[in-house]
């Protein structure tokens, strides 16, 4: 049973000085987005969020930190919301960054997974809120 929220999470590394964030392109929609999903059954934000990284691109990640950015979605956007009781209209995205290492693994929700710096992921990434929580990772990481 899905959780009544979203998450969205920016994996970041170094890499040979320069900080990089992890993006993936839809195999659905052909967007570049941040690793995202929704909760399942009791998951907590977090446990969401590395479930989520671990699904999409096979990463752990360290030193978590749920970040201040947060959206509301429509919760129209999601398949069964019409059995949704107590959500009238809208579900909250909770927003987490994570530093990773390894190789990532692509799932079959992408058809690419990119780590590139925060100017690039700005202008790849489609959503205003992904653009958001981007801008928030790196205030904090470069602050």
């Amino acid at each position: 049973m899905r959780a009544l929220f979203q998450v969205i999470m920016f994996p970041y590394r170094m890499q040979d000085g320069e900080l990089q964030f992890l993006i993936g392109k839809r195999a659905d929609g052909g967007y570049w987005q941040a690793i995202s999903g929704g909760g399942e059954y009791a998951e907590n934000p977090l446990e969401a969020a590395q479930r989520e990284l671990y699904e999409e691109a096979g990463l752990k990640g360290q030193n978590w930190v749920q970040l201040e950015s947060m959206c509301t979605l429509p919760k129209i956007y999601y398949r069964g919301h019409e059995s949704w009781t107590g959500i009238k209209h809208v579900i909250p995205e909770y927003a987490f960054m994570a530093h990773c290492s390894g190789n990532e693994t692509i799932s079959d929700e992408h058809s690419e997974l990119r780590w590139v710096s925060a100017d690039e992921a700005h202008l790849l990434l489609k959503y205003d809120s992904n653009r958001n929580v981007l801008w928030e990772a790196c205030q904090r990481i470069c602050f």
